[in-house]
């Protein structure tokens, strides 16, 4: 019997894990930044009217366009056209409240995660092998045009 509870908890333990093995994911702590980033963080605050700046009860998310030339993103249910190539990153902000985001593509497979707390910038970018990958930032990082 205790090897059968075993064996039942060793799969649903694998198929909890390999839910989301289409992800890579990556994790930025506050010490990490760098002058850069903060350069990046001031010009932000700066240069976007403050009507389109993060919220205090929002994420920032930073999609890569290279990775999502001619895809559709839907964001918690809320679609967003990458229609043409553009260099640099598409923003777009997400309420915190559902505590989690669920994002679809055109291109590649469905992903959700749950917001960790802190975690107020997530960069989205796309692998070669056609994954996703997640960075986690507790800082505004600086992004190069790709």
């Amino acid at each position: 019997m205790k090897i059968a509870f075993f064996l039942i908890l060793v799969l649903l333990t694998n198929n909890s894990c390999s839910a989301q093995n289409n992800i890579d994911f990556y994790y930025q702590d506050k010490t990490k930044a760098t002058e850069a980033d903060n350069a990046a963080y001031k010009s932000y605050l700066e240069n976007i009217p403050k009507e389109f700046l993060r919220k205090d009860d929002e994420v920032l998310l930073s999609f890569n366009n290279a990775a999502f030339i001619d895809d559709v993103i839907t964001i918690n249910g809320k679609s967003y056209n990458f229609e043409n190539y553009t260099c640099g990153y598409t923003q777009i902000r997400v309420p915190k409240r559902d505590g989690k985001i669920k994002i679809t593509s055109k291109k590649k497979e469905e992903m959700d995660f749950k917001l960790k707390k802190g975690i107020d910038y997530i960069i989205i970018n796309g692998n070669f092998n056609n994954k996703w990958s997640v960075t986690f930032s507790e800082f505004f990082p600086t992004m190069e045009c790709l």
